[in-house]
């Protein structure tokens, strides 16, 4: 893969997306979780019209819960306001004039009551895509809204024949984009790539497994940077048995993220894996919230899933595993970027915190599985 770009200050993820967008000729594929009635999403709202104006072939996948139209729901049919502090997102009346244009909007898997309401519905699209004329990628942790302009993200923009990869996995998804299903979503090799696509399941956890697969083939290190860290025990063990080896894992995470909530559960287990000789490092200047696992030198994995069981269990996402040595050569600096950025995790100061914040751990530790 000879033209790529590592991209992690969402103002530069964002310009390159808008200047690839405004030179389309064929057709745009958007696939994102969160597209939020801001400035971000405007000015995409308004490049997408345009193009469709044009007669590009415009395709825009957004999962519901992660846009306003869940929004609208549990406050027309619950009661509930934006008292909560909500951001309003793009419902479907922010789209009426890109549908005008000629563009397609789909909604993944709107709110809907149902036997299995909870579980149904708590099954999110949580992938970000975004196609150019089957010529140019974006693949990555970036979502589309005006709240992420600080954060530190990871995306990776491709040029090649992999974009039409790409399409067929965005086709499958916008075709099931209303229905409950577990059907099985086609293994995707291209050319010393793999893209993953994990759908909710307790059983076959794609992502997990390839984690696990590749933390047990390391020789030396494993680098590890993700927002929420509450991996299943599987991946846990793994990282303990790399350690008793002999390999190095270096763990970066926020050292306050955005959900504050999954800080809590995240804590209990970040004692036991320092003690197991994890290396953790805490990340200082901002909201961490890019997705990377590098395995000495010779694999990455980067996308949209987060380290966490909601992740890797309920959740619809896609990932690119690679061998490239140059992608990987700039995934490490980026890492490294990080590190120098961050703090270690200082394991006096863990053991001495309240035991008022104990009992919130432990008391979070029991509903975690229905958060």
């Amino acid at each position: 893969m000879k033209n790529f770009k590592v991209l992690s200050k969402p103002k530069e993820i964002f310009k390159n997306m808008l200047e690839d967008i405004r030179y389309a000729q064929k057709s745009i594929y958007l696939e994102t979780y969160i597209y939020e009635n801001d400035k971000i999403g405007n000015l995409f709202l308004k490049a997408l019209e345009k193009k469709a104006r044009q007669g590009v072939k415009v395709f825009v996948l957004i999962d519901a819960l992660g846009s306003g139209s869940a929004r609208t729901f549990l406050h027309k049919t619950i009661g509930i306001k934006n008292a909560l502090g909500l951001t309003l997102g793009a419902d479907k009346n922010y789209f009426r004039n890109l549908r005008k244009a000629g563009g397609k909007v789909r909604f993944f898997k709107e709110i809907r009551y149902a036997v299995r309401w909870f579980g149904q519905n708590h099954e999110r699209n949580h992938r970000k895509l975004l196609i150019i004329d089957r010529k140019i990628s974006y693949i990555g942790s970036v979502n589309i809204t005006s709240a992420c302009l600080d954060w530190r993200e990871l995306v990776l923009r491709l040029e090649g024949d992999i974009s039409g990869d790409f399409v067929i996995s965005f086709a499958a998804h916008w075709r099931l984009a209303g229905k409950i299903t577990r059907k099985k979503i086609n293994l995707i090799l291209h050319k010393g790539f793999e893209i993953i696509q994990d759908i909710p399941s307790d059983a076959k956890m794609i992502t997990a497994d390839r984690y696990i697969k590749l933390i047990r083939s390391a020789k030396k290190e494993i680098l590890i940077e993700t927002p929420y860290f509450v991996p299943p025990i599987t991946i846990r063990k793994a990282l303990s048995r790399a350690v008793e080896k002999g390999v190095q894992v270096k763990l970066l995470i926020p050292c306050k993220s955005d959900l504050g909530i999954l800080d809590i559960i995240r804590n209990r287990y970040l004692g036991r894996l320092y003690m197991k000789g994890i290396k953790i490092y805490y990340y200082l200047p901002r909201n961490l919230h890019s997705k990377l696992l590098i395995i000495d030198d010779k694999f990455f994995i980067l996308g949209s899933s987060n380290l966490d069981y909601r992740a890797l269990i309920h959740q619809y996402e896609i990932n690119l595993l690679g061998k490239n040595k140059k992608i990987i050569s700039e995934l490490r600096k980026f890492f490294n970027s990080g590190l120098k950025q961050s703090k270690p995790f200082d394991y006096r100061e863990f053991k001495s915190r309240s035991s008022f914040t104990k009992l919130a751990e432990l008391i979070v530790s029991l509903v975690e599985n229905y958060l």
